[in-house]
Protein backbone atom coordinates (compact mmCIF):
# COMPACT_ATOMS: atom_id res chain seq x y z
CA UNK A 1 0.00 0.00 0.00
CA UNK A 2 1.32 3.47 -0.89
CA UNK A 3 1.04 6.11 1.54
CA UNK A 4 0.48 9.59 -0.07
CA UNK A 5 -1.06 12.65 1.52
CA UNK A 6 -0.54 15.58 -0.85
CA UNK A 7 -1.97 19.05 0.67
CA UNK A 8 -5.06 20.22 0.01
CA UNK A 9 -5.63 23.89 -1.27
CA UNK A 10 -6.25 25.18 2.07
CA UNK A 11 -3.23 24.15 3.44
CA UNK A 12 -1.20 24.83 0.73
CA UNK A 13 -1.92 28.32 1.05
CA UNK A 14 -1.15 28.57 4.15
CA UNK A 15 2.39 27.08 3.70
CA UNK A 16 2.48 29.51 0.72
CA UNK A 17 1.66 32.17 2.67
CA UNK A 18 4.27 31.55 5.82
CA UNK A 19 6.60 34.20 6.19
CA UNK A 20 9.63 33.86 9.71
CA UNK A 21 13.23 34.52 9.96
CA UNK A 22 13.34 30.53 10.05
CA UNK A 23 11.68 28.43 6.94
CA UNK A 24 12.90 25.28 6.97
CA UNK A 25 12.10 22.77 4.07
CA UNK A 26 13.94 19.48 3.63
CA UNK A 27 12.57 16.84 1.22
CA UNK A 28 13.76 13.31 1.65
CA UNK A 29 13.88 10.75 -0.88
CA UNK A 30 12.79 7.34 0.30
CA UNK A 31 11.66 4.02 -0.65
CA UNK A 32 8.43 2.28 0.39
CA UNK A 33 9.78 -0.88 1.28
CA UNK A 34 9.23 -1.73 4.93
CA UNK A 35 13.34 -3.19 4.62
CA UNK A 36 14.66 0.37 3.56
CA UNK A 37 13.14 1.98 6.85
CA UNK A 38 16.85 2.69 8.53
CA UNK A 39 18.17 4.38 5.15
CA UNK A 40 14.95 6.61 4.90
CA UNK A 41 15.79 7.65 8.51
CA UNK A 42 19.47 8.45 8.16
CA UNK A 43 18.78 10.23 4.95
CA UNK A 44 16.35 12.33 6.75
CA UNK A 45 19.34 13.21 9.46
CA UNK A 46 21.75 14.11 7.14
CA UNK A 47 19.10 17.03 5.41
CA UNK A 48 18.52 17.72 9.15
CA UNK A 49 21.87 18.53 10.00
CA UNK A 50 22.29 20.32 6.97
CA UNK A 51 19.47 22.64 7.65
CA UNK A 52 20.23 22.98 11.74
CA UNK A 53 24.03 23.68 10.21
CA UNK A 54 22.74 26.90 8.04
CA UNK A 55 20.81 27.57 10.99
CA UNK A 56 23.33 28.41 13.12
CA UNK A 57 25.71 30.19 10.68
CA UNK A 58 23.01 32.42 10.28
CA UNK A 59 22.80 32.99 13.91
CA UNK A 60 19.25 31.91 14.56
CA UNK A 61 18.88 32.69 18.37
CA UNK A 62 19.49 29.17 20.48
CA UNK A 63 15.76 29.64 21.67
CA UNK A 64 13.90 29.76 18.36
CA UNK A 65 16.77 26.65 16.75
CA UNK A 66 16.18 24.48 19.65
CA UNK A 67 12.42 23.65 18.83
CA UNK A 68 13.54 22.80 15.44
CA UNK A 69 16.37 20.79 16.63
CA UNK A 70 14.07 18.99 19.63
CA UNK A 71 11.40 17.92 16.26
CA UNK A 72 14.30 16.79 14.17
CA UNK A 73 15.55 14.51 16.66
CA UNK A 74 12.04 12.95 18.08
CA UNK A 75 11.83 12.40 14.15
CA UNK A 76 14.88 10.44 14.33
CA UNK A 77 15.04 8.78 17.43
CA UNK A 78 18.15 10.26 18.55
CA UNK A 79 19.48 13.49 20.56
CA UNK A 80 21.03 16.20 18.17
CA UNK A 81 24.09 17.80 19.60
CA UNK A 82 25.95 20.75 18.57
CA UNK A 83 29.51 21.21 18.14
CA UNK A 84 32.23 23.63 17.96
CA UNK A 85 32.41 23.97 14.33
CA UNK A 86 29.05 25.17 13.26
CA UNK A 87 28.02 20.76 13.01
CA UNK A 88 25.28 18.92 14.62
CA UNK A 89 25.64 15.34 15.36
CA UNK A 90 23.58 12.52 16.48
CA UNK A 91 23.79 10.56 19.85
CA UNK A 92 22.62 7.73 21.13
CA UNK A 93 20.30 6.77 18.32
CA UNK A 94 18.33 4.33 19.79
CA UNK A 95 14.90 4.66 17.68
CA UNK A 96 11.97 3.22 18.95
CA UNK A 97 9.81 0.89 17.08
CA UNK A 98 7.36 3.55 16.75
CA UNK A 99 10.17 6.04 15.15
CA UNK A 100 10.97 2.54 13.15
CA UNK A 101 7.17 2.42 11.85
CA UNK A 102 7.48 6.01 10.63
CA UNK A 103 10.09 5.59 8.29
CA UNK A 104 8.91 2.57 6.91
CA UNK A 105 6.88 5.39 5.11
CA UNK A 106 5.38 3.31 2.23
CA UNK A 107 5.69 6.54 -0.04
CA UNK A 108 8.57 8.00 -2.38
CA UNK A 109 8.99 10.81 -0.73
CA UNK A 110 8.73 12.64 2.66
CA UNK A 111 8.32 16.46 3.24
CA UNK A 112 8.93 18.14 6.16
CA UNK A 113 8.25 22.47 6.64
CA UNK A 114 8.92 23.64 9.81
CA UNK A 115 9.43 27.40 11.77
CA UNK A 116 10.18 27.29 15.12
CA UNK A 117 6.11 27.34 15.98
CA UNK A 118 4.62 24.81 13.59
CA UNK A 119 5.51 21.92 11.88
CA UNK A 120 4.15 20.10 8.27
CA UNK A 121 4.65 17.01 6.66
CA UNK A 122 3.38 15.00 3.40
CA UNK A 123 4.56 12.20 2.18
CA UNK A 124 5.06 12.63 -1.98
CA UNK A 125 4.22 9.86 -4.92
CA UNK A 126 7.36 10.70 -6.74
CA UNK A 127 10.76 10.96 -5.25
CA UNK A 128 12.25 14.88 -4.74
CA UNK A 129 15.53 15.30 -5.31
CA UNK A 130 17.39 15.52 -1.64
CA UNK A 131 16.91 19.31 -0.37
CA UNK A 132 17.64 21.05 2.29
CA UNK A 133 16.52 24.67 2.47
CA UNK A 134 16.27 27.85 4.66
CA UNK A 135 15.15 30.79 4.07
CA UNK A 136 12.27 33.75 4.75
CA UNK A 137 9.33 31.37 3.05
CA UNK A 138 9.17 27.41 2.64
CA UNK A 139 10.37 25.92 -0.80
CA UNK A 140 7.02 24.55 -2.40
CA UNK A 141 8.37 23.12 -5.99
CA UNK A 142 7.64 19.25 -4.98
CA UNK A 143 4.63 19.94 -3.48
CA UNK A 144 3.44 21.75 -6.55
CA UNK A 145 4.21 19.26 -8.60
CA UNK A 146 2.78 16.74 -6.44
CA UNK A 147 -0.89 18.93 -7.03
CA UNK A 148 -0.71 19.24 -10.33
CA UNK A 149 0.36 15.98 -11.62
CA UNK A 150 -1.93 13.04 -11.53
CA UNK A 151 -0.50 9.91 -10.39
CA UNK A 152 -2.92 8.10 -8.81
CA UNK A 153 -6.98 7.49 -9.58
CA UNK A 154 -9.84 6.29 -8.16
CA UNK A 155 -12.12 3.66 -9.26
CA UNK A 156 -16.05 3.43 -8.39
CA UNK A 157 -16.69 0.09 -9.26
CA UNK A 158 -20.58 -0.20 -8.94
CA UNK A 159 -23.37 -3.02 -9.61
CA UNK A 160 -26.26 -3.67 -8.35
CA UNK A 161 -24.90 -6.66 -6.18
CA UNK A 162 -21.80 -4.59 -5.13
CA UNK A 163 -20.18 -1.53 -4.89
CA UNK A 164 -16.41 -0.80 -3.80
CA UNK A 165 -14.15 2.45 -4.24
CA UNK A 166 -10.26 2.31 -4.79
CA UNK A 167 -7.48 4.19 -4.88
CA UNK A 168 -5.19 3.07 -8.17
CA UNK A 169 -1.83 4.48 -8.21
CA UNK A 170 0.51 4.57 -10.96
CA UNK A 171 2.87 2.19 -9.79
CA UNK A 172 1.90 0.52 -6.91
CA UNK A 173 -0.81 -2.38 -6.01
CA UNK A 174 -4.44 -0.63 -5.67
CA UNK A 175 -6.15 -0.07 -1.89
CA UNK A 176 -9.60 -0.41 -1.18
CA UNK A 177 -11.15 2.56 0.51
CA UNK A 178 -13.37 1.74 3.36
CA UNK A 179 -16.21 4.38 3.30
CA UNK A 180 -18.88 3.42 6.50
CA UNK A 181 -21.96 5.10 4.93
CA UNK A 182 -21.05 3.61 1.68
CA UNK A 183 -24.12 1.25 0.64
CA UNK A 184 -22.70 -2.66 0.02
CA UNK A 185 -25.64 -2.77 -2.49
CA UNK A 186 -29.01 -2.03 -3.91
CA UNK A 187 -30.89 -4.07 -1.71
CA UNK A 188 -28.90 -2.69 1.22
CA UNK A 189 -29.62 1.23 0.27
CA UNK A 190 -33.44 0.63 -0.82
CA UNK A 191 -34.43 -1.92 1.51
CA UNK A 192 -35.50 -4.76 -0.66
CA UNK A 193 -34.65 -7.89 -1.27
CA UNK A 194 -33.93 -6.85 -5.08
CA UNK A 195 -34.46 -3.60 -6.75
CA UNK A 196 -36.34 -5.11 -9.75
CA UNK A 197 -39.86 -4.57 -8.30
CA UNK A 198 -42.77 -6.80 -9.45
CA UNK A 199 -45.79 -5.02 -10.02
CA UNK A 200 -49.26 -6.04 -10.99
CA UNK A 201 -49.82 -3.30 -13.76
CA UNK A 202 -47.29 -4.53 -16.58
CA UNK A 203 -43.80 -4.32 -17.51
CA UNK A 204 -43.43 -0.93 -17.86
CA UNK A 205 -44.48 0.00 -14.51
CA UNK A 206 -41.98 -2.67 -12.97
CA UNK A 207 -39.20 -1.24 -15.15
CA UNK A 208 -39.97 2.65 -13.63
CA UNK A 209 -39.96 0.99 -10.34
CA UNK A 210 -36.54 -0.76 -10.90
CA UNK A 211 -35.31 2.80 -12.05
CA UNK A 212 -36.25 4.82 -9.17
CA UNK A 213 -35.03 2.54 -6.57
CA UNK A 214 -31.63 2.11 -8.26
CA UNK A 215 -31.63 6.28 -9.02
CA UNK A 216 -32.09 5.87 -5.00
CA UNK A 217 -29.38 3.24 -4.75
CA UNK A 218 -27.07 6.08 -7.00
CA UNK A 219 -27.58 8.84 -5.13
CA UNK A 220 -26.42 6.88 -1.72
CA UNK A 221 -23.40 6.22 -3.32
CA UNK A 222 -23.13 9.09 -4.45
CA UNK A 223 -23.13 11.46 -1.25
CA UNK A 224 -20.98 8.57 0.15
CA UNK A 225 -17.98 8.68 -2.52
CA UNK A 226 -18.00 12.73 -2.55
CA UNK A 227 -17.59 12.74 1.05
CA UNK A 228 -14.41 11.30 1.17
CA UNK A 229 -13.06 13.02 -1.91
CA UNK A 230 -14.21 16.67 -1.45
CA UNK A 231 -10.97 17.42 0.17
CA UNK A 232 -9.14 16.90 -2.80
CA UNK A 233 -10.89 16.05 -5.68
CA UNK A 234 -9.22 13.49 -7.62
CA UNK A 235 -10.26 12.13 -10.83
CA UNK A 236 -13.17 9.62 -10.29
CA UNK A 237 -13.26 6.62 -13.17
CA UNK A 238 -17.20 4.64 -13.34
CA UNK A 239 -16.43 1.05 -13.54
CA UNK A 240 -20.00 0.03 -14.29
CA UNK A 241 -22.71 -2.05 -16.57
CA UNK A 242 -25.74 -0.32 -17.86
CA UNK A 243 -28.40 0.65 -16.74
CA UNK A 244 -25.95 1.35 -13.70
CA UNK A 245 -23.30 3.51 -15.26
CA UNK A 246 -25.95 5.85 -17.16
CA UNK A 247 -28.26 6.44 -13.80
CA UNK A 248 -25.18 7.00 -11.82
CA UNK A 249 -23.92 9.68 -14.66
CA UNK A 250 -27.28 11.63 -14.18
CA UNK A 251 -27.39 11.86 -10.19
CA UNK A 252 -23.79 12.66 -9.40
CA UNK A 253 -22.72 15.39 -8.37
CA UNK A 254 -18.84 15.17 -8.04
CA UNK A 255 -16.78 17.28 -10.47
CA UNK A 256 -14.45 15.10 -11.75
CA UNK A 257 -15.70 11.93 -12.94
CA UNK A 258 -13.78 10.86 -15.85
CA UNK A 259 -15.87 10.70 -19.51
CA UNK A 260 -14.23 7.31 -20.36
CA UNK A 261 -15.43 4.32 -18.00
CA UNK A 262 -14.68 0.64 -17.75
CA UNK A 263 -17.47 -0.92 -19.49
CA UNK A 264 -19.18 -4.37 -17.81
CA UNK A 265 -20.24 -5.61 -14.89
CA UNK A 266 -17.11 -5.29 -12.33
CA UNK A 267 -18.21 -7.90 -9.78
CA UNK A 268 -16.16 -10.61 -11.26
CA UNK A 269 -13.13 -8.34 -12.09
CA UNK A 270 -10.40 -7.89 -9.35
CA UNK A 271 -8.83 -4.93 -8.09
CA UNK A 272 -5.74 -5.31 -9.37
CA UNK A 273 -7.66 -5.98 -13.32
CA UNK A 274 -9.77 -2.98 -12.71
CA UNK A 275 -6.11 -1.04 -11.52
CA UNK A 276 -4.95 -2.59 -15.18
CA UNK A 277 -7.75 -0.85 -16.87
CA UNK A 278 -7.89 2.87 -14.85
CA UNK A 279 -4.31 3.40 -15.54
CA UNK A 280 -4.61 4.54 -19.73
CA UNK A 281 -8.18 6.25 -18.47
CA UNK A 282 -6.22 8.44 -16.64
CA UNK A 283 -3.37 9.03 -19.21
CA UNK A 284 -6.20 9.62 -22.06
CA UNK A 285 -7.94 12.34 -19.33
CA UNK A 286 -4.69 14.09 -18.63
CA UNK A 287 -3.81 14.08 -22.13
CA UNK A 288 -7.48 15.74 -22.88
CA UNK A 289 -6.92 18.14 -20.11
CA UNK A 290 -3.30 19.45 -21.73
CA UNK A 291 -4.93 19.53 -25.21
CA UNK A 292 -8.24 21.15 -24.25
CA UNK A 293 -5.57 24.06 -21.90
CA UNK A 294 -3.70 24.42 -25.37
CA UNK A 295 -6.51 25.02 -27.56
CA UNK A 296 -8.14 27.68 -25.27
CA UNK A 297 -4.33 29.19 -25.40
CA UNK A 298 -4.12 29.42 -28.76
CA UNK A 299 -8.14 31.00 -29.35
CA UNK A 300 -7.23 33.44 -26.86
CA UNK A 301 -4.11 34.37 -27.26
CA UNK A 302 -3.00 37.44 -27.24
CA UNK A 303 -5.97 39.46 -25.04
CA UNK A 304 -6.54 36.58 -22.72
CA UNK A 305 -3.69 34.38 -23.02
CA UNK A 306 0.25 34.40 -22.49
CA UNK A 307 3.32 32.66 -22.74
CA UNK A 308 5.72 35.62 -21.57
CA UNK A 309 7.04 34.36 -17.72
CA UNK A 310 7.29 38.28 -16.70
CA UNK A 311 3.30 39.26 -17.68
CA UNK A 312 1.99 36.07 -16.41
CA UNK A 313 4.02 36.43 -13.11
CA UNK A 314 1.83 40.28 -13.02
CA UNK A 315 -1.26 38.34 -13.96
CA UNK A 316 -0.66 35.42 -11.07
CA UNK A 317 -0.35 38.31 -8.33
CA UNK A 318 -3.57 40.45 -9.43
CA UNK A 319 -5.37 36.61 -9.44
CA UNK A 320 -6.09 37.15 -13.15
CA UNK A 321 -4.94 33.45 -13.97
CA UNK A 322 -8.02 30.97 -14.87
CA UNK A 323 -5.87 28.10 -16.01
CA UNK A 324 -2.32 27.70 -16.08
CA UNK A 325 -0.05 24.90 -17.72
CA UNK A 326 3.84 24.97 -16.50
CA UNK A 327 6.90 23.17 -17.26
CA UNK A 328 7.79 21.85 -13.72
CA UNK A 329 11.18 21.22 -14.83
CA UNK A 330 12.23 24.52 -15.93
CA UNK A 331 14.21 26.63 -13.69
CA UNK A 332 14.67 30.11 -14.03
CA UNK A 333 16.08 32.05 -11.10
CA UNK A 334 14.88 35.29 -9.80
CA UNK A 335 12.59 37.26 -7.25
CA UNK A 336 9.16 37.87 -7.74
CA UNK A 337 7.48 41.38 -6.56
CA UNK A 338 4.82 40.29 -3.29
CA UNK A 339 3.26 43.43 -4.77
CA UNK A 340 2.41 43.90 -8.35
CA UNK A 341 4.64 40.63 -9.92
CA UNK A 342 7.22 42.12 -11.14
CA UNK A 343 10.44 39.80 -12.12
CA UNK A 344 13.94 40.70 -11.30
CA UNK A 345 15.64 37.63 -12.97
CA UNK A 346 19.09 36.22 -11.54
CA UNK A 347 21.97 34.67 -13.29
CA UNK A 348 21.81 32.25 -10.44
CA UNK A 349 19.72 30.17 -8.28
CA UNK A 350 20.61 30.18 -4.61
CA UNK A 351 18.48 30.51 -1.13
CA UNK A 352 17.67 34.40 -1.66
CA UNK A 353 16.00 33.74 -5.25
CA UNK A 354 13.17 31.17 -6.45
CA UNK A 355 12.38 29.51 -9.21
CA UNK A 356 9.78 32.10 -11.19
CA UNK A 357 8.02 29.54 -12.94
CA UNK A 358 7.00 28.05 -9.31
CA UNK A 359 6.38 31.22 -8.28
CA UNK A 360 3.72 31.61 -10.81
CA UNK A 361 2.41 27.95 -9.96
CA UNK A 362 2.41 28.48 -6.22
CA UNK A 363 0.27 32.15 -6.89
CA UNK A 364 -1.84 30.95 -9.57
CA UNK A 365 -3.10 27.86 -7.25
CA UNK A 366 -3.44 30.13 -4.05
CA UNK A 367 -6.15 32.40 -6.26
CA UNK A 368 -8.14 29.60 -7.38
CA UNK A 369 -6.60 28.56 -11.06
CA UNK A 370 -6.31 25.11 -12.57
CA UNK A 371 -2.29 24.56 -12.79
CA UNK A 372 -1.54 21.53 -14.91
CA UNK A 373 2.05 20.06 -15.33
CA UNK A 374 3.57 19.03 -18.91
CA UNK A 375 6.81 18.74 -20.40
CA UNK A 376 8.43 21.64 -22.25
CA UNK A 377 8.18 19.59 -25.40
CA UNK A 378 3.84 19.64 -25.21
CA UNK A 379 4.03 23.43 -24.45
CA UNK A 380 3.80 25.55 -27.72
CA UNK A 381 7.05 27.19 -28.80
CA UNK A 382 8.63 25.51 -25.74
CA UNK A 383 7.89 28.02 -23.38
CA UNK A 384 8.27 27.64 -19.61
CA UNK A 385 4.62 27.90 -18.86
CA UNK A 386 0.97 29.19 -20.49
CA UNK A 387 -1.09 31.05 -19.13
CA UNK A 388 -5.33 31.71 -19.71
CA UNK A 389 -6.51 34.85 -18.20
CA UNK A 390 -10.09 35.49 -16.52
CA UNK A 391 -10.25 38.66 -18.25
CA UNK A 392 -7.97 41.14 -20.21
CA UNK A 393 -4.94 42.44 -17.94
CA UNK A 394 -2.77 45.05 -18.00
Amino acid sequence: MLNIDIPTLAEFKLLASTRSDACISLYVPTSPLHEHARANRIAFEDLAREALSQLKTAGLDKRRLGPIADRFGHLAGSVLENTDDNKFRYRQSNPSEQIDEFWTSRSNGFALLTTPEMMQTFRLPERPKPLAEVADRFHLTPLIRAMTIPHDVFVLALSEGRVRLLHVFVNFPPVEIEIPELPKSAEEATRRRSAHVRAPRGHRQNLEGQKVLLHKYARKVDRAVCGVLAAREPPLVLAAGEPMASIFRSVTTYPRLVEDAIAGNPDHVTDAQLADLARPVLERFCQRQLEAAIMAFDELKPGRATADLSYAAHAATAGAIDQLVVDLDAVIPGLVSDIDGSVIYSASDDAETCSVVDEVAKRALCTGAQVLGAHSKDLPGRAPLIAILRYRFG
